[in-house]
């Protein structure tokens, strides 16, 4: 559980220092279908991209302090997820985030790190990795569903997806609308050390001829610690050229874990 809140927070870190609506009807029905199909659907349906850079407001949330800033947001599919946070056009804070490097400066405190998954996996004991992120913030599950076995039930006029046997400290949950299979809401939860992640996409555009999110709402409780995290894609320009200048200043001071 603790490494999609780490990832999660390496957005956490940047927030805290040509699109359509798509519509879907509401009243459409779960109809009883293999999961094959359902998986089969959901995948033929999913957003890909080669590049993108898009326009976000963020609402960070906890109970010491709320902030909101604008983040520009680019990426290269599988090699690159870079972010620019600002507040009111002067820029905050940078982080460049690679398969192999987790990189963050910000400005008012004048502190930077600059490590990889490898030593955050190791520090705090847990496996993770840049897939997980990237697929977050375009609206795919975390985990893959075409790796390991997977379940399909009908909860509450929606396809519930778990897997066909819960890891041991892990349970997970996704779920699918029932008329264009669109990821609606994942849920990762380790009840043994009370951690609760909730990601819920709450309207979806199209981009690229494919749905994306619109607004997520992330929810991460640990204990009786409560963080909310709300992404509001302003704007998102597909398979976009874009760039990825990153530089950390000299004199600033490393964050040692």
């Amino acid at each position: 559980m603790k490494n999609i809140i780490i990832v999660s927070s390496v957005f956490l870190l940047i927030a805290c220092g040509g699109t359509k609506n798509i519509a879907t009807s509401g009243d459409a029905e779960v109809a009883d279908i293999t999961t094959a199909t359902v998986l089969k659907n959901y995948s033929e349906n999913r957003f890909d991209f080669n590049t993108l850079a898009a326009r976000m407001k963020v609402r960070y949330e906890d109970k010491k302090n709320a902030q909101s800033v604008t983040v520009s947001l680019r990426m290269e599919k599988d090699k690159t997820i870079w972010m620019s946070a600002s507040l009111l056009g002067i820029s905050l804070a940078k982080a460049m985030v690679t398969p192999d490097r987790v990189a963050y400066y910000e400005k008012i405190g004048g502190t930077y790190f600059d490590g990889d998954f490898e030593f955050l996996s190791e520090y705090f004991g847990v496996d993770m990795d840049f897939n997980q992120l990237q697929r977050l913030l375009v609206g795919q599950t975390v985990y893959d569903l075409e790796k390991g076995k997977y379940v399909v039930n009908d909860v509450n006029n929606e396809y519930q997806i778990t897997p066909k046997k819960q890891l041991d400290i892990l349970n997970l949950f996704f779920f699918l609308e029932p008329e264009k299979f669109l990821l609606k809401n994942q849920k990762v939860t380790q009840p043994k050390d009370r951690l609760f992640l909730d990601v819920d996409y709450r309207s979806h555009q199209e981009v690229g001829g494919k749905p994306f999110p619109q607004f997520i709402f992330i929810e991460v409780l640990d204990k009786d610690d409560r963080t909310t995290i709300g992404i509001d894609y302003r704007s998102v320009d597909y398979n976009a050229t874009v760039s990825f200048p990153f530089s950390i200043p000299s004199g600033y001071k490393e964050i040692k874990f």
